[in-house]
């Protein structure tokens, strides 16, 4: 018999709450396919829209955010978003 590693934690509750404001930015649907990724050190989450078209949110604690699109990769929206840049909030509030 091959041993299976354990499963993956639950996600905690900051981080749920985070991907939900990545993923209102994103205008999706309920259901629709995303992936979660938790940035190191306590910086926020990654919330990536699957599919094509998509695009990335970084979501930081205090719920400020970034939007880039899926052209950038994932390493250098990190090094912006840990930079300190954000989507203007009227920006988030009228959508993507």
């Amino acid at each position: 018999m091959t041993d299976l590693p354990p499963p993956p934690p639950p996600p905690r509750a900051g981080t749920e709450r985070l991907a939900e404001v990545g993923k209102a930015f994103l205008g999706l649907a309920p259901g629709a396919g995303v992936n979660v990724i938790e940035l190191a050190g306590g910086a926020g989450v990654c919330v990536v829209q699957t599919g094509r078209g998509g695009g990335k949110v970084y979501v930081a604690p205090d719920r400020t955010a970034l939007f880039v699109p899926s052209a950038m990769d994932f390493d250098t929206g990190l090094a912006t978003f840990l930079a300190g840049a954000r989507t203007p909030a009227r920006r988030f509030e009228d959508g993507p």
